[in-house]
């Protein structure tokens, strides 16, 4: 009997993060939107790594319209800006002299830690009410406090940017894979170690 609910819960948690990954590439196709989608992705797996969420849409719609100013201006800083640092870097590995190696090195510097705090932003605005400047201060605090699973998320993503920029066939390998089911289910395994990482905030951050 027990091994019979574990089969039908099996289905069912595959089930909705269908349903999951259906609404977030819906909601994403306007592409300024994707910050919001992200975000409510990330609400909903949050909660469903513990159990605690049974209203899948609802709840998806509530984080997406909560968060959707807020997380779709920093998307959009994110990408221009890491655009300009991938630029950079570009440029200074086509070109020679002092100038161009400290601009791409320092482009590059810029480049991962705007990569490590997109990593964190949204599973935290997803979680909690947090404002830019309050992330700032919480994401090296998760990061001093649970090492280890900083270490995991990052194994976990970098196989997927070398993918992305390893050739066109590898990146469109990647975006089809997104959208039939791999950004509600990437996100999901990325929730059970963003939960625990971000157990450690301080009891008084105000929980979404």
């Amino acid at each position: 009997m027990n091994h019979e609910l574990k089969i039908i819960d099996m289905f069912s948690r595959i089930f909705e993060l269908l349903l999951l990954n259906l609404l977030f590439v819906l909601t994403s196709l306007p592409l300024i939107t994707i910050g919001a989608s992200l975000t409510a992705l990330f609400s909903v797996n949050l909660k469903l790594v513990k159990n605690e969420e049974s209203y899948i849409i609802r709840e998806y719609f509530h984080a997406f319209r909560r968060n959707l100013k807020p997380a779709s201006i920093t998307f959009l800083l994110f990408a221009v800006t890491s655009t300009l640092f991938s630029f950079n870097i570009i440029l200074a590995l086509q070109s020679t002299g002092l100038l161009y190696l400290i601009t791409g090195v320092l482009s590059l510097i810029f480049l991962i830690l705007l990569g490590v705090y997109a990593l964190y932003y949204f599973p935290l605005l997803a979680r909690f009410h947090c404002t830019h400047a309050e992330a700032a201060r919480y994401i090296p605090q998760t990061i001093a406090g649970k090492p280890g699973l900083f270490l995991m998320l990052v194994a976990m993503n970098l196989p997927v940017l070398f993918l992305c920029l390893f050739s066109v066939q590898t990146l469109l390998f990647v975006l089809i894979f997104t959208l039939l089911v791999g950004a509600a289910g990437f996100t999901y395994v990325e929730s059970v170690i963003l939960r625990a990482a971000t157990d450690n905030l301080p009891d008084g951050t105000s929980r979404s």
